[in-house]
């Protein structure tokens, strides 16, 4: 009885949980790719133009060592949304031309300039569920304040189920729950695409 009282709470718990970390790291992840594809690009760019005269050597080392720093991070960061580790692997040392030749390098470079394409997809997707929740549970409290010309009409009058406060409260309502149950496979679904992105290309691999 004692097992079934303590255990309960923390089934209750788990799910939210779950939901507020993959939240966490999809918003988190969204900023974090802009600047690593800010910085890795700008970086790239200078040090290839610049190779034909040497100068952009060191440029492109710097380049792979800050990507290697923002891999580094997201391997923490979807290690925990996938449950398993994802270690760091050992990079070759030495001259700049021999740092410049190691593949794991150029992976976190290149992971570095795309991430922004599953971050932006996954954001997009959390935003959209979150504001849908929350927008519609809280209608009734600022809908009103909407414009209501005779040109401006409610999603319900659209469906046909006309334009009354209460028939549009009880609509976004509806909406609000319908947003709710799928929020949890959303997010996870969002967090997962992005992590395992990661995965796919900071990974471990044989060298």
């Amino acid at each position: 009885m004692t097992t079934t009282q303590l255990e309960a709470p923390v089934m209750t718990v788990r799910p939210f949980a779950r939901i507020g970390a993959d939240t966490r790291y999809v918003l988190t992840g969204f900023p974090i790719g802009i600047a690593a594809l800010t910085v890795s690009v700008t970086a790239f760019s200078l040090g290839l133009g610049l190779a034909v005269v040497w100068v952009g050597v060191p440029i492109l080392v710097a380049a792979l060592v800050a990507a290697r720093g923002f891999a580094a991070a997201e391997r923490r960061r979807a290690g925990a949304v996938l449950g398993q580790d994802l270690e760091d692997p050992v990079y070759r040392t030495g001259p700049a031309l021999h740092r410049l030749a190691d593949p794991r390098a150029w992976r976190d470079l290149a992971h570095a300039m795309v991430r922004f394409i599953p971050n932006t997809i996954a954001f997009s997707f959390v935003v959209a569920w979150w504001a849908g929740l929350l927008g519609g549970l809280t209608w009734a409290a600022w809908g009103w304040a909407l414009p209501n010309g005779p040109d401006d009409h409610d999603v319900t009058y659209w469906l046909g189920l006309g334009e009354s406060y209460g028939t549009s409260v009880v609509f976004y309502l509806v909406t609000a729950v319908v947003f709710g149950a799928t929020l949890p496979l959303v997010v996870r679904a969002a967090a997962r695409l992005e992590a395992g992105f990661a995965r796919a290309l900071l990974g471990s691999r044989p060298r």
